[in-house]
């Protein structure tokens, strides 16, 4: 889910999916999850966080940044699932841009959000399938965003089930966000709850509550390193590490 929502931009969900990895590792692996703090992924992934996920190019040239995301997806992913909008940087948009229809661009190892022009052949021939919209400020010109049918295929036999969020950059440095998510927990049971981000250069914040309020995972990495909580729906701690250039700090309960 991470990498779908790493083409649609800004990673929203990709923020997200970090999280619930986290907990997933918590319950399975804590080996992995200490070698990622220690090693420096984890903060260097989040630390590069805003600078490679608010860049928006459209057919490999960049043309503004990401200033807001927004998902509805209540069971059914449709045309007015995704709405985006884009800060054009002066000079970089293209005059035809007004004509352009936007499908995810599959080419590359980008990190941020990279799109092509396709027409209404390119769209029929690859099966694309619309899901939303991006705008572009200040022009307020709104055009038509498109995806692979089997994209759409995947995401529907995930454990993802509902999902509302909203992610926005004010300055186009750092991230804000909040997300009401529902998925499948395995034998038929459901765990919902909200995540919350708050992400900057060097500086990131990853919250996830249950439905009750009660704190399933919390990830701060900063300049004086990784810490990073878990905790079951009960509230029993399954995981604490604090990893930092003294060493690693771990206690981990065998779920």
């Amino acid at each position: 889910m991470d990498r779908f929502w790493g083409k649609i931009g800004l990673g929203a969900l990709g923020i997200f999916g970090l999280g619930m990895g986290g907990i997933t590792l918590a319950k399975k692996g804590i080996h992995e999850l200490k070698t990622a703090a220690v090693d420096g992924p984890v903060r260097a992934a989040l630390e590069n966080l805003p600078t490679d996920l608010l860049n928006f190019r459209l057919d490999g040239r960049r043309i503004g940044k990401v200033r807001s995301i927004d998902i509805a997806h209540e069971g059914d992913w449709s045309s007015k699932s995704v709405a985006m909008t884009v800060a054009l940087e002066d000079g970089r948009a293209p005059d035809d841009l007004g004509d352009c229809q936007l499908a995810t661009e599959s080419m590359g190892r980008r990190n941020d959000a990279s799109f092509r022009c396709v027409n209404s052949d390119e769209i029929a021939d690859e099966n694309l399938v619309e899901i939303g919209t991006v705008q572009f400020e200040p022009n307020a010109i709104t055009r038509p965003l498109f995806v692979r049918d089997r994209d759409i295929r995947k995401l529907n036999r995930s454990d993802l089930r509902s999902l509302t969020a909203n992610l926005h950059s004010e300055d186009g440095e750092s991230v804000q966000g909040h997300a009401k998510f529902d998925v499948s927990s395995g034998h038929g049971a459901r765990q919902r709850g909200t995540v919350k981000v708050d992400a900057s250069n060097g500086r990131a914040v990853i919250e996830i509550k249950g439905e009750n309020g009660e704190e399933l995972f919390r990830l701060r990495a900063d300049d004086n390193g990784v810490s990073i909580n878990a905790n079951d729906k009960r509230g029993r701690s399954l995981l604490k590490l604090l990893a930092g250039e003294t060493g690693v700090q771990l206690n981990a309960e065998k779920p």
